[in-house]
């Protein structure tokens, strides 16, 4: 947090003549000790990756094992050296991968496990289109750095598509009747009906093409 110097510095309303020599030697202390603070804050700016100069971050990424990809942006690189140890912890679970994919920018994510009719040992990414198509490099170097080694992981990327029609029809029709017993002599007449209809109509359209990899 910066400190306000204007109010830190400000000079009474007798004092605060603009452009007269006070305010001068205001401004210049002003200016010194700006450039002061941001000089003593340098160090720990670098220990951040989001804030540090570039070469420190590829320093950082060297000792995280993070490669910069091709066409990656800074701040997604920079991102991945941040939150790197985080990432290795969680590799092994659903809950880090979800938590990765969200850090990466990427949160609408779905991961299967034991897929029936498919191979015990692959797990299905299920992905947007448009992610899958603008970040497969990262997508891929990700199952690569954290996949787990018994694993092999499954691309389904999903299309949806807007409704084509509305629900058309949305009814319900009910009667019921009940029939008692007489316990005279005389001939009763009785009647038992129970009739009962539903009509749903909805219309839904989704997409669905796969990609595996190993």
């Amino acid at each position: 947090m910066k400190p306000e110097w204007d109010s830190l510095t400000k000079l009474p309303y007798w004092l605060a003549r603009p452009a007269s020599e006070l305010d001068k030697l205001r401004k210049g202390a002003v200016r010194f000790w700006q450039r002061l603070s941001d000089l003593l804050a340098f160090p720990a700016a670098q220990l951040d990756p989001m804030t540090a100069e570039l070469e420190l971050v590829h320093l950082l990424a060297w000792e995280r094992d993070i490669e910069q990809l091709a066409g990656e942006t800074e701040h997604l690189y920079r991102t991945r050296v941040k939150y790197a140890l985080k990432f290795a912890k969680g590799a092994g679970s659903k809950e880090g991968w979800y938590y990765m994919f969200e850090k990466l920018g990427t949160p609408h994510i779905t991961i299967d496990e034991r897929v029936s009719q498919t191979d015990w040992d692959v797990v299905s990414l299920q992905l947007l289109d448009s992610d899958l198509s603008e970040r497969a490099g990262l997508i891929d170097n990700i199952c690569r750095q954290y996949g787990r080694t018994t694993r092999r992981y499954q691309f389904d990327t999903i299309a949806s598509m807007p409704l084509v029609a509305p629900p058309s029809d949305f009814a319900l029709d009910s009667l019921t009747g009940i029939a008692s017993l007489s316990d005279d002599m005389r001939p009763a007449l009785g009647l038992a009906l129970m009739d009962n209809e539903s009509h749903f109509t909805v219309a839904n359209k989704v997409t669905v093409q796969k990609q595996l990899i190993s």
